[in-house]
């Protein structure tokens, strides 16, 4: 299997845990707002690796993961 590395054409896919399960960020988004407050909406969409269910995260909630470190098995 060949590896990504750093300075390539991929994206860097970023994965976080609570300590128990391990999530992808699916997406990130930023969208404006026209309403009375305007301004802009930022959300993240999380893949839980297991399952594959995906759900938006509040800032609180994303506060609470840990980033993972992957490390190069070559």
């Amino acid at each position: 299997m060949a590896s990504r590395k750093p300075d390539s054409d991929w994206p860097v896919t970023r994965y976080l845990t609570d300590g128990r399960n391990l999530y992808e960020i699916a997406a990130q988004r930023t969208v404006q707002n026209y309403g009375l407050k305007r301004g802009t909406i930022s959300y993240i969409i999380l893949r839980d690796c297991v399952s594959e269910a995906t759900a938006p995260v509040d800032e609180l909630t994303l506060a609470a993961l840990s980033e993972v470190e992957l490390r190069d098995a070559a």
